[in-house]
């Protein structure tokens, strides 16, 4: 069995989704100067899916995760932890957790084996669980050769790895992901999205991240959380299709026959067709009938054709719009 392989659980509690939260509430504060920080928040997240929690600074990601994690009670509501209730049964849900916050503390005085055996024996873990697991998660991560090494010196992305190893020792059922991307380079950014892909159907992720490509390329699904209430929960590309102007269409044509092809089309375009500045060969068509827009592209040699098809915004476009959509009254 893959140390990533998330606990077995009893058969009566299989029916139990990995996490689920009912009219979470928190506020703080007292009087005119109360926040609420959520207001009625509920969802759930299934077995082995990377579920992200996107909102701007304020939203109520910070104190969600503080309660999912049992760090913090709410004023009201309930939670589950693959089947146990987070509020009742903190102990035995922490144990099902594992969590990497955005900043990864460590004892600057131990070597990263000797880091990694005080978290597994602050968690119970006996030397017999604790050293193959945690030999084999530092062989996956390239750190092995590195275990008798004083985790300062360590750089960002490598510290990074070491706080996720941390957090799997214990074979949590969910993985807590605070913003773990936060300060990396490129490249350490996207090695820690290979890990992450790689747990994928083997453990249950909850992620937050301010990165919109991150979200975008790990997620199953994605929760928008503004104002402590939830917007939305979909896929990236159901969120991006709902955000997407209607009847909105892009034409991209290969050069150099672009410009002979535009005059071509010229008496089939409305005249509210735009070209893009920074790439005069797409041409966006707004408020264009999609039966005549597909018609015009098969007049298009196949060579000449680039891309066409409805325009679709980024999840970035996505996140911006978020104060718009539906936030509803305080």
């Amino acid at each position: 069995m893959s140390l990533l392989d998330p606990v077995h659980l009893p058969a009566a509690a299989e029916s139990f989704e990995a996490l689920c939260a009912n009219d979470l509430k928190k506020r703080f504060g007292r009087g005119e100067h109360a926040i609420d920080a959520l207001k009625g928040v509920s969802f759930s997240v299934r077995r082995g899916e990377v579920f992200s929690i996107l909102g701007p600074n304020g939203a109520g990601k910070t104190t969600l995760l503080k309660i999912l994690t049992s760090i913090t009670r709410p004023d009201s509501g309930q939670a589950w932890l693959d089947g146990i209730n987070i509020q009742k049964s903190a102990r035995q849900a922490r144990a099902r957790l594992g969590v990497v916050f955005q900043n990864n503390q460590f004892n600057r005085y131990l070597t990263l084996w000797q880091n990694l055996v005080l978290h597994a024996r602050m968690h119970g873990l006996s030397a017999n669980e604790y050293e193959p697991r945690i030999t084999t998660l530092l062989q996956q991560q390239g750190l092995y050769q590195r275990r008798n090494q004083l985790t300062e010196p360590l750089s960002g992305g490598m510290k990074r790895r070491v706080a996720l190893i941390r957090a799997l020792i214990q074979q949590p059922a969910v993985l807590f992901l605070d913003e773990p991307t936060t300060g990396l380079d490129p490249h350490a950014r996207r090695e820690l999205w290979a890990t992450l892909a790689d747990m994928k159907s083997k453990t249950t992720v909850i992620l937050t991240t301010h990165y919109m490509e991150e979200a975008d390329a790990l997620s199953d699904r994605i929760l928008l959380l503004n104002h402590g209430r939830v917007i939305e929960i979909d896929t990236p590309q159901a969120l991006k299709r709902a955000a997407s102007p209607h009847q909105q269409y892009e034409l991209v044509l290969n050069a150099p026959e672009a410009q002979a092809i535009q005059a071509q089309l010229r008496p089939m375009l409305p005249e509210f067709v735009k070209i893009q500045e920074d790439n005069p060969y797409r041409l966006i068509l707004d408020a264009c009938d999609e039966a005549a827009f597909w018609q015009m592209v098969g007049t298009i040699d196949a060579g000449v054709l680039n891309r066409a098809g409805r325009v679709t915004v980024d999840l970035e476009a996505v996140f911006l719009s978020m104060s718009a959509l539906k936030t509803g009254a305080a």
